[in-house]
């Protein structure tokens, strides 16, 4: 089997990418009674929360990710990013603005970048890139193939075409 197979495989790279991607980000319980503008949330629809909000945002919604815009007691405005079905389908938003009543929401979590994790992530890009170029420099993909390159077309002046 080729080398090159066992260390660059689509699905490997594919879930490791997935993995650092989502390690960038913390996700924590929201403190506050009303979240303040600015503040990107994930949040589970109730039941109730499900049948009112199915003609602004899809029937089976189960969970909606989005930046708080404006919040009170009674409703909260976000600018949807992500609405999570039932049946395990996810349909992305482009932060179009929906209002919630307070009772259709459950468990909002605050999702936030992790600086830390995205500085981890970064330096395993840069590193992975360079072992990359190492390896393909190994197994010969820069070599050249022996042949010289064809000479520049030359044009004898004077002479006709």
């Amino acid at each position: 089997m080729n080398r090159l197979n066992l260390i660059v495989h689509p699905r490997r790279c594919l879930a490791l990418t997935a993995l650092m991607l989502a390690g960038c980000y913390t996700q924590a319980p929201l403190t506050a009674v009303t979240p303040t503008p600015a503040t990107r949330i994930i949040a589970t629809l109730t039941d109730t929360g499900v049948v009112v909000m199915a003609n602004a945002i899809g029937p089976g919604a189960e969970e909606v990710e989005g930046i708080v815009s404006e919040a009170d007691a009674t409703n909260w405005r976000l600018n949807l990013v992500r609405v999570e079905h039932r049946g395990g389908f996810s349909t992305l938003w482009n932060r179009e603005a929906v209002t919630f009543p307070r009772y259709a929401l459950k468990d909002p979590t605050v999702k936030q970048v992790d600086r830390t994790k995205s500085w981890m992530a970064g330096t395993l890009v840069v590193v992975g890139a360079i072992l990359a170029a190492k390896m393909f420099s190994n197994i010969g993909a820069d070599e050249d193939p022996g042949k010289p390159p064809p000479p520049p077309a030359i044009r004898i002046p004077g002479g006709g075409w």
